[in-house]
C-alpha cells in the first residue's frame, strides 16, 4: 500500500474502463470543470458542494424548449419570403428529434417524397445510431408540412455541386451555398426572436430534439417509444422527459385523489398497444410507428 498513488489507479483505471470514444467525453466533461472552477476561483478543495453548484449551473444552460403553439404560430405566421427555410428545419428537427448538426449535415439522399409522406433518414448520430423519421400533415392540424417541404426542396438549384439538403434560402429563392453551423445554430433563437419569447439566446441547437422529446412525451408516449424517436440507448434521458411531461404530472395528480381512473386506463391501453407496434422488427411496423410519433407530435393538445 506504501506504493499506492490515486492518479495512477485512476488513469488505470480510465484506460481499462473507458473506450476512446467514452474517454474523449470524460476529460471534455473535466476540462470544462476545471475551467470552470478557475472562472469561478473555486479553491482546491473540491467538496460536494463545489460540485452540487457546478452542475445545478450547467442544468441552467439547458436549450428551453418551443410548446406546441409556439410552433404552430411561428409556422403559420412567419412570411415564407424569409423563413421557409427556417420552417422546414423546424418541421424535421421536431419530427424527428433532431440537433442542429444533425440537419446540418443532411443530404438530398436522406429525404425520399413517399407521396402521402417524407421519410428521413438521420446517420452517424452521437450515439451511433442511424435512424428514420417521418414528415406527414395531420387532419387535425390546418399546417401543410409536406406543401412547405416541397416547396423549399423544390427551389433548390440544378447547379448545386454539393449534396447538403438546407442551403441559404433569401427573398423565396435558394443559392447554391450549403448552410454553415453558426448560422444553423442560431435558428432556434430567431424563432424566439420572430415570436417575441424572453431571452432568446436559452434556443440552442438542442431546442428541436428537446420540443420534439417533450410534445412525445406530453402525448403519453411510451419509455420504449421515446427511445426509439431519439435514438437513446440509455432509457435515463427518455424518463427524465416522462417525468417532466405536464400531461404525466396531471394524470399523477389525478392518482393520488382517484379522480382520473377512466383517463388512465385509456392512456395504458394506449401505451400497450404503442408498445405491441414496436416489438415487431417488420419494416411496415417500423415505418407505422414512425407515423404515429410524427402524429403523436402535432396533434396533441392540452
Amino acid at each position: 500500500m506504501d506504493d499506492f498513488n490515486v492518479e495512477t489507479a485512476a488513469e488505470e483505471a480510465i484506460t481499462e474502463l473507458l473506450p476512446s470514444k467514452s474517454r474523449k467525453v470524460y476529460e471534455k466533461s473535466y476540462e470544462d470543470f476545471i475551467t470552470w472552477c478557475k472562472q469561478m476561483k473555486v479553491s482546491d478543495d473540491m467538496s460536494e458542494k463545489v460540485f452540487l453548484a457546478y452542475f445545478n449551473e450547467k442544468s441552467k444552460t439547458k436549450s428551453r424548449i418551443l410548446t406546441l403553439e409556439q410552433v404552430d404560430q411561428f409556422l403559420i405566421k412567419a412570411p415564407d419570403d424569409q423563413f421557409l427555410m427556417v420552417k422546414v428545419a423546424l418541421i424535421m428537427g421536431v419530427a424527428g428529434a433532431c440537433r442542429g448538426n444533425q440537419l446540418l449535415q443532411l443530404s438530398i439522399n436522406d429525404v425520399t417524397d413517399l407521396g402521402s409522406s417524407l421519410l428521413v433518414r438521420i446517420k452517424n448520430t452521437k450515439n451511433g445510431i442511424d435512424r428514420t423519421f417521418v414528415v406527414e400533415n395531420s387532419s387535425k392540424s390546418c399546417i401543410d408540412f409536406m406543401k412547405l417541404c416541397r416547396q423549399y426542396m423544390a427551389l433548390r438549384k440544378t447547379d448545386t455541386n454539393h449534396s447538403r439538403f438546407f442551403v441559404q434560402y433569401k427573398n423565396c429563392r435558394c443559392t447554391t451555398q450549403p448552410i454553415g453551423k453558426n448560422t444553423f445554430g442560431k435558428l432556434p433563437a430567431n424563432i424566439a426572436i420572430f415570436l417575441r419569447l424572453p431571452e432568446p439566446s436559452t434556443y440552442t441547437g438542442h431546442c428541436f430534439r428537446r420540443t420534439s422529446a417533450s410534445l412525445l412525451a406530453d402525448s403519453g408516449a411510451s419509455i420504449d417509444i421515446l427511445k426509439r424517436h431519439g435514438g437513446w440507448k440509455s432509457s435515463a434521458v427518455a424518463e427524465g422527459y416522462v417525468e417532466s411531461s405536464i400531461s404525466n404530472k396531471k394524470n399523477i395528480a389525478g392518482q393520488i385523489f382517484g379522480n382520473n381512473n377512466q383517463r388512465n386506463s385509456e392512456q395504458e391501453n394506449e401505451i400497450n398497444l404503442s408498445n405491441t407496434s414496436i416489438t415487431s422488427t417488420s419494416a411496415s411496423n417500423l415505418f407505422n410507428s414512425q407515423e404515429e410519433c410524427a402524429n403523436k407530435l402535432f396533434n396533441f393538445k392540452e
